[in-house]
């Protein structure tokens, strides 16, 4: 028996990307990725499609701004290369990504962040010589 177009959703190798949870919105409702690109006035099926055949650094991009764009809840924002990185591996053929999960920032020089740890330990350092009274002067023999 042939099914008509409307029963082809249902085998759909992008359902698992579109029926995915992003995170909850600030108004405390769920928010999935079919919900979000249809207010962003997409079709969900064709940008999902073009993610898919996007080589994944642009497709972790592209998703990275448009979940920048929706009203996540704090915990949500926080962790949107993490969320972009889990919903790309649901796309078909983005089993993996050249981002690290952790890496919420796209682009940004790995060497970076240990440049501002050591720039705090540094300032740190300062502040405490700064408020350590100095040592006081040996007292001098007077000559009698």
């Amino acid at each position: 028996m042939t099914y008509p177009d409307a029963f082809a959703l249902k085998k759909s190798e992008l359902n698992a990307f579109l029926y995915a949870d992003i995170g909850t919105e600030l108004n405390g409702s769920s928010l999935t990725m079919l919900s979000m690109l249809a207010r962003l006035g997409q079709d969900p099926w064709a940008e999902a499609g073009r993610l898919s055949r996007l080589p994944a650094a642009d497709a972790l991009k592209s998703l990275i701004q448009s979940l920048g764009t929706m009203p996540l809840g704090p915990q949500a924002a926080s962790g949107i290369g993490a969320t972009a990185t889990r919903l790309l591996a649901l796309l078909p053929g983005k089993s993996s990504s050249p981002v690290a999960e952790n890496n919420n920032w796209p682009g940004m020089p790995q060497w970076l962040p240990f440049a501002l740890l050591g720039l705090a330990l540094g300032l740190g350092l300062l502040t405490m010589m700064a408020k350590t009274p100095a040592p006081d002067p040996p007292p001098v023999a007077q000559a009698q």
